[in-house]
């Protein structure tokens, strides 16, 4: 947290968010409504009186409110957060994701350890059994490390199985991973023989609860952390489930809340993969690569690129000039079409990340991603994401070890 006065405003706003946890019969549909009714969530606070004339509550709730029936309860959290310096992001800190603020339930702050920077990122969840097959193991571990690869952050709920293994292999990208705990960010005792991913998640990653600290994996907690992850993500992806996995929770409300829902199919019969083909039935994304992955959010790309994610069989083109030669008949341009178009690229036209890449390369030639990000001084985790979106605009060449070239014929 910031220091002086900033750390204050911080701790003022984190206080009075515990006193909107606290206050009996709120729930996170009412902390919405109030967070979003005042600019501050301790000006929320100190209006409590007038919550029942703003319809944000009933009355009795907002009397409780006001007469601050929260404050032991909320003191002691506090006390407890202050001591084991969990890193806090209550709902009007920047950091907060915007993503979270969307749902019709969300938490009212969020307790971390690591670089809570990767909530800014573009996210994918990657979600599936505690008890998975090797087959499973290897669908999630690829995918998740060509999505880091390129700068998406892969965000699962840091359990055995398909979710340890996305994050483990999404730590080795420069999309890094992102941990959501059904339990007290304090608890490291859980789930067993984790330790060592729970250390490099926080040293590379993000670990994120909106638990009390002490808070145990009751099984109650998990659909509340599972909301979570969705709402961090452009999309679910459920790499192994069956029919009664929890990961279809997490998918359901993933469509509730907007977000992209992908499955991959696996084997024809296996009661594994029944869960995924539930929902590919019910109108789920088919996922077999880490293409079909980006296609289905391209969307949510957009917000780095401001330009439609297309696969590369659809571009035409775009920001190229075709130059034919005007002394050539129609005819012959109609049999020497491939001889007489020119690609040229309009390196202004383009959006600011994607000009700084395009003029690094121009200038340096083919380069491994590392130095285009170092070189074009475009952050690190958002050159992936960029280079990907120029990449199926045909304006780049990808070549094998994460090397890339501007588009040159």
């Amino acid at each position: 947290m910031a220091s002086g006065g900033s750390q204050l405003n911080i701790k003022e706003e984190y206080f009075a968010c515990l006193a909107l946890r606290h206050t009996p019969g709120l729930g996170p549909k009412s902390w919405s409504r109030i967070l979003k009714s005042y600019p501050s969530a301790y000006s929320a606070l100190k209006d409590a009186a007038n919550w029942a004339d703003l319809n944000l509550c009933s009355e009795n709730v907002a009397d409780a409110a006001h007469a601050e029936v929260w404050r032991s309860t909320a003191e002691k959290e506090f006390k407890e957060v202050m001591r084991l310096s969990f890193g806090i992001l209550p709902w009007t800190h920047p950091g907060f994701p915007s993503s979270l603020k969307e749902i019709s339930d969300p938490p009212t702050y969020l307790y971390y350890y690591g670089d809570p920077s990767l909530l800014a990122n573009p996210g994918v969840a990657i979600v599936g059994s505690r008890n998975s097959s090797r087959l499973g193991l290897e669908y999630a571990q690829k995918i998740s490390g060509e999505l880091s690869a390129v700068g998406i952050t892969v965000i699962s709920g840091f359990a055995r199985g398909i979710d340890a293994c996305a994050h483990q292999e999404a730590l080795k990208g420069i999309g890094s991973s992102i941990a959501v705990l059904g339990t007290g960010l304090d608890i490291d005792d859980y789930p067993q023989n984790s330790a060592s991913l729970r250390r490099n998640l926080i040293e590379n990653g993000l670990i994120v609860s909106e638990f009390s600290p002490g808070t145990r994996p009751y099984s109650g907690n998990f659909p509340f952390r599972n909301r979570i992850i969705s709402g961090l993500s452009a999309g679910v992806l459920v790499a192994e489930a069956d029919i009664k996995s929890g990961s279809l929770i997490t998918a359901r409300l993933a469509a509730e809340q907007g977000r992209e829902v992908m499955a991959l199919p696996g084997p024809l019969g296996s009661k594994n993969y029944s869960g995924c083909l539930k929902l590919i039935k019910e109108g789920a994304a088919l996922v077999e690569t880490v293409d079909d992955v980006l296609i289905t959010i391209g969307h949510s790309l957009e917000a780095n690129s401001k330009k439609e994610f297309v696969p590369v069989s659809e571009i035409k083109t775009p920001r190229a000039v075709h130059s034919f030669n005007k002394n050539t008949s129609q005819e012959n341009n109609s049999v020497k079409q491939s001889e007489s178009v020119k690609f040229v690229l309009d390196i202004d036209a383009l959006d600011p990340h994607e000009q700084e890449i395009a003029r690094t390369l121009d200038r340096e030639g083919k380069l491994h991603i590392d130095e285009v990000a170092r070189k074009s001084g475009v952050d690190v985790a958002l050159t992936g994401a960029v280079l990907l979106g120029m990449e199926v605009k045909g304006i780049v060449v990808h070549f094998p070890g994460m090397y890339y070239d501007i588009k040159r014929c």
